[in-house]
């Protein structure tokens, strides 16, 4: 099938960047180490961003939490990859090991259905926050490239949902191909 394709083989432009800016030039500019254990119990309800690369790439940075380990992970934001993406260093720095299944996290306290990024793309250790977050995170993105001014801002659920609360199956990965998000069990 076509789509399966497109897929397997999505891409994005190089902007330049990799694991030694994200630890070292972009974590300066977000005054975030990238990594780096995260503590606060709620979601962000906005998150500043800057601009970096030569392509002129909007990264921000934000908590993801899977098995009870949270850390400050830097994302690119690509409204043109349909899919989130994380690279094998995050997996490595939560003590995942990446098989088969696509692992469900959460991104800013949202369940999130992320991918590695394909082998042979241009983006195999950074980590990319595609549209479909931003639609189901309910995000509003602003970007003033004249002043360098960048905020991402959240609509939050009325109240904070615990993460024992929450009960996320992993689905089969096939050809990088996407599964209808699912939250599979919900206990208020």
């Amino acid at each position: 099938m076509i789509e399966d394709l497109l897929i397997e083989k999505f891409d994005i432009q190089p902007y330049g960047v990799g694991s030694k800016e994200l630890h070292g030039e972009i974590s300066k500019r977000l005054k975030i180490e990238y990594l780096s254990d995260y503590f606060r119990i709620k979601e962000l309800k906005e998150v500043n961003g800057i601009i970096f690369g030569y392509n002129l790439g909007i990264f921000i940075s934000l908590p993801v939490k899977i098995k009870q380990q949270v850390k400050n992970v830097h994302f690119l934001v690509d409204t043109g990859s349909p899919r989130t993406y994380i690279c094998g260093e995050v997996y490595e720095s939560l003590n995942i090991t990446f098989n088969s299944t696509v692992p469900r996290m959460l991104i800013n306290n949202k369940p999130t259905l992320v991918h590695l990024p394909p082998i042979d793309s241009h983006f195999t250790d950074i980590n990319v926050l595609g549209a479909e977050y931003l639609k189901i995170s309910g995000a509003r993105l602003f970007a003033n490239y004249e002043d360098e001014d960048i905020s991402l801002l959240f609509e939050t659920f009325n109240e904070e949902i615990p993460n024992d609360k929450i009960e996320m199956k992993p689905q089969v990965q096939e050809n990088f191909q996407l599964k209808p998000y699912t939250l599979n069990k919900l206990y208020i």
